[in-house]
């Protein structure tokens, strides 16, 4: 009887476990209602699966499904720190209220999403089941927090010359409206256990990883704002002489356009970390306002209608008032770095 119950246990935990990886897969390339289903069944079969709920809170659109799963974590393991900011964070940005509901297919799986009570030995003929597990995880943990520095040091190593180019390009050309803001960081990336990255309020990569995305975020983007700097001087100086045609300043009107039209294009390409993706939005936003008001300036010019002028001046007001505000929080997260960065090379090593 013993026997029967601990194969049926192992198989429904394997099966948990190869949907539960089936279903990271499937968030991290962005399939998310594939996710979502993968993720129901494993938990279905094992809801004391602290990784897989979290998981499933990163991929589900509705904010009450998402505090359903991340009050599920807290109950796994109180201390889980992912779960309390994302609260916080629903709280904060999706206004939610505190009604949290299941998703489809977890209604009945919500009282045994929170661990049983201790069973005294015996009582359970395959309590030692669930105690393997654990201390199985346990020493896997173990190795694990082992293992980490060496690896972190290694691959540091390893991976200090491909990030030499772009760190010394955010270095010279920091998205900073200061001079001399600058920083330094070997960023390595280790292979750590699958945590969710679906959700930016929901961000559950070490540390290092999510400061290595960043610099390489603003090294890419710094590179965009260059080729716009560029464009822009361009412009100014073919529409400031003296004596220009108006057909000079429509080619030269033209050309800023299709380099806004390039940006947006290459910012696209860009994947920004959780804490820059609205100055990311606000930046794009801002580049549309500017083609809109460009647009709007090569309809004045073939018809010299001053309602164009007017509307044109109207958008890059608007425009700059979006690329201010993403500048702002785009020096504040290089000044952040920075800072962390000199702490970094003071601590004894």
């Amino acid at each position: 009887m013993t026997s029967g119950t601990e194969t049926a246990v192992k198989a429904n935990i394997g099966e948990a476990r190869s949907l539960y990886q089936r279903g990271v897969a499937a968030a991290r390339s962005g399939q998310k209602r594939i996710a979502a289903g993968l993720l129901t069944r494993s938990l279905q079969l094992d809801p004391s699966c602290e990784l897989a709920w979290l998981w499933l809170s990163g991929v589900l659109d509705d904010p009450h499904q998402q505090a359903f799963c991340l009050e599920a974590v807290l109950k796994l393991n109180p201390d889980n720190q992912h779960a309390r900011r994302g609260l916080r964070l629903l709280q904060e940005r999706k206004g939610y209220t505190g009604a949290a509901r299941p998703a489809p297919g977890l209604a009945e799986v919500t009282a045994s999403s929170a661990p049983a009570p201790a069973r005294r030995r015996g009582a359970d003929p395959a309590w030692w089941i669930g105690w393997r597990h654990s201390l199985r995880e346990t020493r896997r943990a173990r190795l694990l927090l082992w293992t980490f520095p060496i690896a972190l040091l290694l691959v540091a190593l390893v991976l200090h010359q491909s990030f030499a180019l772009a760190t010394e390009r955010a270095w010279n050309h920091p998205p900073v409206a200061e001079e001399g803001a600058a920083f330094s960081l070997a960023l390595p990336t280790t292979p750590v256990p699958a945590t969710p990255t679906i959700a930016p309020i929901l961000e559950a990569e070490p540390l290092a990883v999510v400061e290595g995305l960043t610099v390489s975020y603003l090294a890419a983007f710094e590179a965009v704002r260059a080729d716009l700097r560029a464009a822009t001087a361009a412009y100014r100086e073919a529409t400031s002489r003296p004596g220009g045609a108006s057909v000079g300043h429509v080619a030269a009107t033209q050309r800023l356009r299709a380099a806004v039209e390039a940006a947006m294009a290459a910012m696209g390409q860009l994947r920004p970390p959780g804490t820059l993706q609205q100055a990311h939005d606000d930046y794009r936003q801002g580049l549309e306002l500017e083609l809109a008001g460009l647009d709007a300036l090569l309809e004045f010019y073939s018809g010299y209608d001053v309602a164009n002028a007017n509307r044109a001046a109207q958008r890059f007001q608007e425009a700059r008032a979006y690329i201010e505000r993403a500048q702002a929080v785009l020096a504040g997260q290089a000044r952040q770095l920075a800072e962390m960065s000199q702490v970094s090379s003071q601590t004894p090593r």
